[in-house]
């Protein structure tokens, strides 16, 4: 009888006859958890929804088996499809929205689910959800089962997409990029759950990640894609100590890159260009009978220097963002004074890149002109605007043929060049990035690093680098501030930063997704086709 609950053989997935996933072949043994690591659009994502058979619009199986105990899942009747999906399968996506239903409760999804696939009373069903609430440390599960998803936060909805996933006790549970764009300590959090969950039924998990230091702490055995195909299968602790492909080395190198700390040490001449002094910011809650404020942003004072990378850092919630719309004047502070001290005026000299460009893209507009708009309230002519755009475009190593493109046709690390050469066209004294990094693989990560510091050093620019994700700021920043629930609770350069005695700081620096070898490889090998 084979150790194999899932076996993939030759798959390839096309799209109007060009293949997308080329000839890949991989099994994932009982009682184990299998990672598939790749940089975006390496094809990892649509693999697993082949194995779903839930594949996108347009895009079909061009040759190959899935079979899942040995019954082919492309050959499955309704019933059997329905056993499959509901029971034998639990699902994790990157984006908690794909799950939820926007004007149902949390409570009424596991209601919903318990009719199709239990018989139980309605009182029997809510405490079993309950109870998979408490067992993804909910606090307050009975609040979380009457709220609304957007209610909850991005941590907290993931949570809750999990207990959905194991709430049928599936013998397999495939999680697509589940950390992404999550903070690190929700990202350990969430790692720990789907490991203790796993260990605790002995099911098989499929985990897909971008992330080698989440790898090395949950894995038991790694397969590397790049391009549609798998270049390299072999268990974690061999494949980190000895890659053997070429994409496997370079995703280890972008890897150490993010994980080494920034020399550089603060400017040693105090040019300041934006003074924060005991700043508050208070936000309001009414209810029935009274009026609650709380504060977002509480006494908070901090300096950025010409020339220097800031880091502002902190979990989800702890008023980065908040203090941003601040600096940005488009919120005005409760109390305290926000100075500029630039040499221009404080609207022509800062520029913001935030998390997601879609959002401030035109989607009917070319690249090209959506760098240029802000040149249009200026009065040079057509060519001399023209020659800045490409100048920009170039700065940020984009190509004039990418000028041509949509912002749908680019990738997310273009989208974010593309970003950035929007802000640097004005020629500002100060850029914000606000989580610029967040939903990017760690090649593109290691990329964009690499040019932020560049444009820093060349240009003498300035840059306040926002972000929940330690590991990232302490590779980029050279002086760095901590936010703790709207306070600062702690200054330091990235070096002083690891010697901290904070107690909320070491918890940051403790989710560090550093690699560990914790875990025993599983001696019965994966089948795979190397494609190499």
């Amino acid at each position: 009888m084979t150790g194999f609950l899932l076996e993939v053989d030759q798959l390839t997935l096309a799209k109007q006859q060009q293949a997308l996933v080329s000839d890949i072949s991989f099994s994932v043994q009982k009682n184990t958890i299998t990672t598939i690591i790749g940089e975006s659009g390496s094809g990892k994502s649509l693999t697993a929804r082949a194995l779903i058979n839930l594949l996108p619009e347009g895009i079909a199986v061009q040759a190959g088996t899935v079979k899942f105990s040995g019954v082919s899942v492309f050959s499955m009747t309704t019933k059997e499809r329905k056993h499959y999906l509901g029971k034998e399968i639990g699902i994790v996506f990157q984006d908690t929205w794909q799950t939820f239903d926007p004007i149902q409760t949390i409570g009424r999804h596991f209601l919903e689910l318990f009719a199709a696939h239990l018989s139980l009373s309605k009182k029997d069903a809510k405490q079993r959800a309950l109870d998979l609430l408490y067992q993804m440390k909910f606090d307050d599960a009975e609040k979380v089962y009457h709220a609304f998803p957007h209610e909850l936060s991005g941590g907290m909805r993931q949570r809750v997409q999990l207990a959905l996933a194991i709430s049928m006790n599936p013998t397999l549970l495939i999680a697509d990029e589940p950390t992404t764009a999550l903070d690190l300590q929700t990202q350990m959090d969430i790692i720990q759950l789907i490991k203790s969950w796993q260990e605790k039924t002995e099911s098989s998990v499929l985990f897909i990640t971008h992330d080698l230091g989440v790898v090395s702490k949950i894995a038991d055995r790694v397969i590397v894609m790049s391009k549609g195909k798998i270049v390299e299968c072999a268990p974690t602790e061999q494949l980190l100590m000895s890659p053997r492909s070429q994409q496997a080395k370079q995703l280890l190198a972008d890897y150490l890159l993010l994980s080494r700390p920034s020399t550089s040490t603060k400017p040693s001449s105090r040019d300041v260009l934006m003074q924060v002094d005991n700043v508050t910011k208070n936000y309001t809650k009414k209810s029935w009978f009274k009026k609650d404020v709380f504060s977002a942003v509480a006494d908070v004072s901090l300096y950025i220097s010409k020339g220097e990378i800031v880091g502002l850092i902190g979990e989800s919630g702890g008023g980065k963002s908040t203090l941003s719309r601040l600096i940005l004047d488009l919120e005005t502070c409760s109390s305290g004074t926000i100075r500029w001290l630039g040499s221009k005026p404080l609207r022509q000299s800062i520029q913001w890149v935030h998390q997601d460009p879609l959002a401030s893209f035109n989607p009917r507009w070319t690249v090209e002109k959506i760098i240029g708009e802000g040149l249009d309230y200026t009065k040079e002519d057509k060519k001399r605007k023209d020659e800045r755009v490409h100048a920009a475009l170039q700065q940020v190593g984009l190509s004039s043929n990418d000028a041509k493109l949509y912002p749908h046709q680019l990738s997310g690390g273009m989208r974010q060049r593309a970003a950035l050469a929007r802000a640097l066209l004005l020629e500002p004294e100060l850029i914000v990035l606000d989580e610029p990094f967040a939903s990017l693989d760690m090649s593109s990560q290691a990329k964009l690093i690499s040019l932020i510091r560049t444009i820093n050093e060349q240009e003498n620019l300035a840059v306040l680098f926002i972000t929940h994700d330690i590991q990232v700021a302490l590779a980029t920043c050279q002086r760095l501030y901590v936010m703790e629930k709207g306070t600062i609770a702690e200054e330091a350069t990235a070096y002083e930063l690891h010697l901290t005695t904070d107690p909320y700081t070491k918890q940051l620096l403790a989710c560090m997704t550093g690699l560990e070898f914790n875990r025993t490889p599983t001696t019965t090998k994966i089948k795979a086709d190397m494609n190499e």
